[in-house]
C-alpha cells in the first residue's frame, strides 16, 4: 500500500502533466488559429490575382479581336466575327480562337476559306508585335496566299499601310505580283549555273 507521499509525488507528477498538456494545447490552438489566418490571407490574395488575371484577359481579348477584325473587315467586310474565348485546361488558361459567321461559330483551321484564316494569322502576328514590341521587323512567308486574286490589292495595301503606319519593316517570301508591286525593295533568288545568287529587282 502506497504512503500519503507516494500519493502527492504521484499527484505532483499528475499536474504537471496536465500543465504541459494545457500548454501544448494553447500552442496548438495558437498555432491553428495563426494558420486559419494565414488561410483567409491567402485566399484574399488569390481571389485578387484571379480578378487581376480576369481583367488582363478581358484587355488582351479586345485588343487582339479588335485588330483582328478590323484587319478581317478590310477584305471581308461583314462577312466574318473574329473570337477569344479563354478557357481552362488541365490547370492552364488557353485561349480558343473561332470566327463566327450567320450566327454559327466555326473552327478557323478546319471549317473557313483559306483567305480569312491568312488575314487573321497575319492580324494574330500584328497583335503579338504591339504586345511585346521587341523589334520592329516582321518576316512573313507567303502571306494572304490563299486570298483570293482580286482581293490581293487589298491585302498588298494593308501591308504598305502598317509598314508606314507603325514604321514596321516587312521582310517577305512571296511569289505574289500585288505584294511584290507594293514593296519598297525586291530582291530574288536566281540559279545561275547551280548556285543560287540574291539580286535586287532590275540589276
Amino acid at each position: 500500500m502506497k504512503t500519503v507521499s507516494e500519493y502527492r509525488k504521484a499527484l505532483a507528477r499528475a499536474l504537471t502533466l496536465l500543465d504541459k498538456v494545457f500548454k501544448e494545447e494553447t500552442e496548438v490552438k495558437t498555432t491553428l488559429e495563426s494558420l486559419r489566418a494565414k488561410l483567409v490571407d491567402l485566399e484574399s490574395t488569390q481571389a485578387f490575382l484571379q480578378q487581376i488575371a480576369q481583367d488582363t484577359q478581358n484587355q488582351l481579348k479586345i485588343h487582339v479581336e479588335d485588330i483582328v477584325q478590323l484587319a478581317v473587315d478590310a477584305c471581308f467586310p461583314g462577312e466574318y466575327r473574329f473570337v477569344i474565348d479563354f478557357e481552362v485546361k488541365r490547370g492552364r488558361t488557353e485561349a480558343v480562337l473561332a470566327f463566327e459567321k450567320a450566327g454559327a461559330r466555326i473552327d478557323p483551321l478546319n471549317a473557313s476559306g483559306g483567305g480569312v484564316v491568312d488575314m487573321a494569322a497575319f492580324a494574330l502576328r500584328i497583335a503579338a508585335w504591339t504586345l511585346g514590341r521587341t523589334s520592329n521587323t516582321v518576316i512573313l512567308d507567303e502571306p494572304f496566299r490563299f486570298i483570293s486574286r482580286d482581293l490581293q490589292p487589298r491585302a498588298a495595301g494593308i501591308l504598305r499601310e502598317l509598314s508606314e503606319r507603325l514604321g514596321l519593316q516587312f521582310i517577305i517570301v512571296t511569289h505574289n505580283t500585288e505584294i511584290i508591286d507594293a514593296s519598297h525593295r525586291v530582291f530574288q533568288l536566281k540559279l545561275r549555273d547551280g548556285v543560287t545568287r540574291v539580286e535586287a529587282q532590275g540589276s
